[in-house]
């Protein structure tokens, strides 16, 4: 890096690059450097890519523009409004939407309903106030008849032996099932937070490098117009700076929409009112365990808990079903007071007591019915945990699996690829110095820089994205228990 700053700095003078050697012992022809501001502008071209070889890495390591440290650190829109909003990490925008995101209120009052569900399951329903009047004889004129009966009574119904005892259990299932349902939606909530962080910071990042390329290319173009209006420079090179530099610009404005959309997610999922700002630095996700612990784990991953206490709770209805073909009872007391047609022959003080039985006539198509749909359902419910679990399962080897293989090209990218354009970059400057190459070298090398750490920023945010997925698979909360 000394050496190409040292190459800039003699350009800058006048003087060669090469030791021992002057300005007229430089090669015949057109001098690339004739005109003070193309000269400038290629110093500045190599302060910025030194720069950019030094600093253009992939997440968690700063880029630093030597010769555009204070102008290129930060995109350019609203700097000023962007230094005055609030500063968010991962873990605080987490703990933000577990706390007040709207789907888990939703989620939180279906467990309060299902635990009102098995209080009342286990509870007789209430019993009926049983009021009436009876005329003897029967008569038209009813209101004038001298003998009248006035009951007063309580009925009460009883369900067949053991439901009540089946459905209330089968109410606790169900509540253990939303509560499990609530830990699994958490998951997910964390795990879309994740995601959608992911590619905000990228964004940021590829946006704090396309501008500092983009005012690289501004300086190209600039000097390649001065060479063509000097009449040095060909109209093919201009327009190739000037493609070059709007295609930078069309990508920033495209990464900018891109980035609101972003962040409007994130101020939906946590939720906010207001816009804040990510921190700088690199999201921190936990290290995914290995394909056979999470594998081992599985059946207590929350979403298949779920499955499971409700498949638990369809087998309880099943049974309760069955009783259905035992008769339902219901018993009614009954006080009556007859009144006879004088006070002397009044009997007052009359009880009865009336036994109410349910007798399921036709079981074949009523209660052997109810029984088949219950069992039908329960077919259904294992049938739904299954396919879940296979589906975990084919998740946890693909995510492991790209874990991998995104895990080895990153390393084969920032150790191989990278270094390799960068030295290309400089063989290209050195070779555009001495004239044994042109400017199309140069332009195509720093291209490549370009291109293959424009690929570590994105292929870096892959890998985090199949780390926050194994961070779901794994089933537990960050900072939380395996139990809800």
């Amino acid at each position: 890096m000394s050496s190409l700053l040292i190459f800039a700095a003699s350009l800058l003078s006048g003087e060669s690059p090469s030791k021992g050697r002057s300005p007229s012992d430089s090669p015949a022809g057109p001098s690339p450097f004739g005109c003070s501001g193309y000269r400038q502008a290629f110093l500045l071209a190599v302060i910025v890519l030194s720069g950019m070889f030094q600093g253009i890495l992939p997440f968690g390591r700063s880029l630093v523009f030597p010769a555009l440290a204070e102008d290129l650190t930060s995109p350019p829109p609203s700097p000023a409004q962007d230094r005055n909003l609030p500063v968010l990490t991962l873990d605080q925008a987490i703990r933000i939407a577990l706390d007040r995101n709207p789907a888990l209120a939703r989620k939180r009052a279906l467990v309060g309903r299902e635990k009102a569900r098995y209080v009342q399951s286990g509870e007789l329903p209430d019993p009926k106030l049983v009021l009436g009047e009876q005329y003897f004889p029967i008569s038209l004129n009813m209101g004038q008849s001298l003998l009248a009966m006035t009951t007063v009574g309580l009925r009460q119904g009883f369900s067949p032996w053991g439901k009540r005892d089946l459905l209330q259990q089968r109410s606790l299932r169900e509540e253990k099932a939303a509560l499990w349902n609530l830990e699994d939606r958490k998951l997910r909530l964390v795990l879309e937070l994740r995601l959608s962080w992911i590619d905000l910071y990228r964004n940021t990042r590829t946006e704090t490098l396309l501008y500092a390329i983009g005012a690289l290319w501004q300086k190209a173009f600039e000097s390649a117009l001065a060479r063509y209006r000097q009449g040095t420079g060909s109209e093919s090179e201009l327009l190739r700076a000037q493609f070059q530099k709007d295609n930078i610009k069309d990508r920033q404005e495209s990464l900018q929409i891109q980035k609101e959309e972003i962040l409007h997610r994130l101020m939906r999922l946590m939720p906010l009112s207001h816009p804040f700002r990510i921190s700088g630095e690199e999201p921190r996700l936990p290290v995914p365990p290995s394909e056979s612990v999470l594998l081992d784990r599985i059946n207590r991953h929350p979403a298949l808990q779920s499955r499971s206490a409700r498949e638990g709770a369809q087998s309880l209805g099943v049974q309760a079903a069955k009783k259905d073909r035992i008769p339902a009872v219901s018993v009614e007391g009954d006080y009556s007071y007859f009144m006879g047609p004088s006070l002397i022959t009044s009997t007052p003080n009359l009880f009865s007591v009336v036994l109410t039985m349910n007798l399921p006539v036709r079981p074949g198509e009523r209660q052997d019915q109810k029984i088949r749909e219950e069992e039908e359902s329960l077919q259904y419910a294992r049938a739904q945990r299954e396919e879940l679990r296979q589906r975990l399962v084919e998740e946890i080897r693909n995510a492991e699996n790209d874990y991998g293989h995104l895990s080895h090209r990153l390393a084969f990218l920032e150790g191989v690829l990278l270094p390799e354009s960068q030295r290309n970059a400089q063989a290209a400057l050195s070779g555009y110095s001495t004239g044994s190459s042109g400017i199309n070298r140069v332009l195509e090398a720093m291209s490549k820089v370009e291109e293959v750490s424009i690929r570590s920023l994105d292929l870096q945010a892959v890998r985090l994205k199949a780390m926050a997925n194994l961070s779901y698979l794994d089933g537990t909360l960050p900072g939380g228990s395996d139990e809800p």
